[in-house]
């Protein structure tokens, strides 16, 4: 294998790498990005509501009968749900 072969058809002239980073500075957005905030993960899956259950079986697009036999592998948190069926 070729070390510091040219791809780029720079030839002789490779720029300076640090060169490139002071003309194009990339600029820090992380003030302006939103934190993802996940507040579902931190729910509990009521398995006595059937309308909680039908919920969550749709979320995670899986039959309700599934959800159930999940919820009781698994228990009702619904982050260990997601885990199980890697959603």
């Amino acid at each position: 294998m070729e070390e510091n072969k040219d791809n780029f058809g720079f030839g002789e002239n490779i720029p300076d790498p640090d060169e490139i980073r002071e003309r194009y500075t990339v600029e820090d957005d992380s003030d302006t990005l939103e934190p993802f905030d996940d507040s579902s993960e931190h729910r509990q899956i009521n398995a006595d509501d059937p309308v909680d259950v039908a919920h969550w079986a749709n979320e995670f697009q899986i039959s309700v009968e599934d959800l159930k036999a999940a919820l009781v592998l698994h228990g009702n948190s619904v982050r260990e749900i997601k885990k199980y069926f890697s959603v």
